[in-house]
């Protein structure tokens, strides 16, 4: 009887299991390495279970990391080493997903697009500004772009159009949403550049790398993360370990270009690592 032999997609899906299980066994965090981050320098810091649900972070001038959780309207104030933390109260229980700061103000985002105001000096108010567009999309990614001087919101899942990841923004000094999208990152090219055409991409955080200027997105459902260019052309993809990566919902940078990724904690306790930043060799 003549051999079937598996289709193409058969051996991709076999070998990136098999990257996979190789990844778990020795201990890496992204496959292939991401240039700059050595695994075996990284630190985990374990999270109080009030952080359980950590789903987004901002680092903060003085070191430590503003966070907030999936469910209460508190920011935490994390020391970047220890894990230590303080909180503060600003609103009532809604879907939070990330939070970033530009000048006296935090802006926290729900995952429905509206923008959560709060004062930083005295974080125990808000001013809530509703995304304005037909509630067909999710967010849970936050970031801001100092060149334009927008926070940008990049979508989790959307039915706006039939393209993989679109983004609007929200004007700090007007306090306005865009009524355009910024940009797309088309879901043939995600997949391109995974290698994987059935691969599942869904952001759940994103920052700017300070030193390379580029945006990172990470997405919790397919483990993986881009560098793209500011206006969201892919330079760069790697998959994220399952083991050390249960569940990232969470990325911001040091000035000096170290990574913090933050993980909810899904069958034990949060989680931050932190990726010490050596620039490559040129």
């Amino acid at each position: 009887m003549a051999m079937k032999f598996p289709s193409t997609l058969v051996f991709l899906s076999l070998f990136l299991v098999t990257s996979f299980q190789a990844c778990s066994r020795q201990g890496k965090s992204f496959v292939p390495p991401i240039p700059g981050y050595s695994t075996t320098n990284k630190q985990v810091i374990v999270l109080d279970k009030e952080l359980l649900e950590i789903s987004g972070m901002f680092y903060l001038p003085d070191t430590r990391i503003a966070a907030i959780n999936d469910e209460d309207g508190k920011i935490f104030m994390i020391n970047s080493s220890t894990g230590d933390y303080t909180v503060t109260k600003f609103g009532r229980k809604r879907d939070y997903e990330d939070i970033a700061m530009v000048g006296d103000y935090y802006y926290v985002l729900e995952s429905n697009g509206n923008i959560h105001r709060v004062p930083a000096a005295t974080a125990n108010s808000e001013e809530e500004f509703e995304f304005p567009r037909d509630k067909k999309i999710e967010f849970e990614s936050l970031y801001y772009d100092p060149n334009l001087r927008q926070l940008v919101l990049v979508s989790k899942e959307q039915r706006e159009t039939k393209k993989g990841v679109i983004t609007y923004t929200f004007s700090p000094d007007s306090l306005q949403f865009s009524d355009q999208i910024l940009y797309e990152i088309r879901r043939k090219e995600i997949h391109a550049h995974l290698k994987d055409n059935n691969a599942q991409f869904k952001p759940s955080a994103a920052a700017i790398h300070p030193k390379l200027n580029k945006l990172f997105i990470v997405a919790s459902v397919g483990k993986a993360i881009l560098q793209t260019t500011l206006d969201g052309k892919i330079e760069g993809a790697w998959q994220m370990n399952p083991d050390q990566f249960p569940q990232p919902e969470g990325i911001c940078f040091a000035p000096n270009g170290d990574m913090f990724i933050s993980n909810e904690g899904v069958d034990g306790k949060a989680t931050i690592l932190k990726f010490p930043y050596t620039p490559p060799a040129k």
